[in-house]
């Protein structure tokens, strides 16, 4: 009797801490598929929209454009070998980071052009830079360091280190997605996302359960995104609300 009992408390604490270990793993609210040319780089929203591009070969560079609950719209053809895409909503105007570290708006997205803003603003080429909802700020994240720039000017206006995050740029070293309260960081090896105030004060972890190309960590429409890479095929974007969590 004593020995079934223990074995029915040890399967029944297995039990608890294996549901509460899976509690703790946030599935997405939405998920689409994404073909894009060569790597599932980044996303932004206008509102209304989704957008992706893709990096790896600037001539093959596209922004492919979804309705908010991930359908197929339509294709434009950028040459950029790009890294983010952000969008300021004052201005009504998309922004693209690249591979050579510059920042670029585009000025006819149908067309395929395009103007430069800054150039050599940081250091790590495969950085995917990240816009404040305001459009004033640009953030640079560097293996656990993030730097402040105000935009479109490029002054550093703040610099906090020791943030968590990958090891490298493919788990996510220097990606980084910002809303108007928090930053957010990545392992995406772990599909673990850091959340941190502002001041670089850290605030949690949220465990995903699919997406793990470390570029892909993205803000738009109200979600969390990060990406399963198609590496030249179909990918796949998953969007977190993860701010109903708290």
């Amino acid at each position: 009797m004593k020995k079934n009992l223990l074995q029915f408390t040890l399967l029944f604490i297995a039990v608890m801490l294996y549901g509460g270990l899976a509690a703790q793993t946030l599935k997405p609210a939405i998920q689409f598929s994404d073909e894009p040319r060569t790597h599932n780089a980044h996303l932004t929203s206008d509102g209304s929209f989704l957008y992706t591009i893709n990096g790896g070969k600037a001539y093959l560079g596209l922004i492919n454009k979804y309705t908010l609950t991930g359908e197929f719209v339509t294709t434009y053809d950028i040459d950029l070998d790009m890294r983010s895409i952000m969008y300021d909503a004052k201005n009504k105007k998309f922004y693209v980071c690249t591979y050579e570290r510059n920042i670029y708006v585009i000025t006819d997205m149908e067309k395929g052009k395009y103007e430069l803003i800054l150039s050599e603003l940081y250091e790590n080429e495969q950085a995917n830079l990240a816009m404040s909802p305001n459009g004033k700020f640009i953030y640079y994240f560097d293996n656990g360091a993030i730097s402040t720039f105000k935009f479109p000017s490029g002054k550093l206006v703040k610099k906090i280190y020791d943030l968590d995050c990958g090891k490298d740029f493919t788990t996510g070293n220097c990606s980084v997605a910002v809303n108007d309260k928090y930053i957010y960081t990545w392992n995406s090896d772990e599909k673990a996302i850091y959340e941190y105030s502002k001041n670089g004060k850290k605030i949690r972890t949220i465990r995903i359960s699919q997406g793990d190309y470390g570029f892909s960590l993205s803000i738009a429409n109200g979600l969390i995104w990060t990406a399963i890479d198609g590496n030249y095929e179909v990918g796949k974007w998953f969007g977190y609300n993860i701010w109903d969590e708290k």
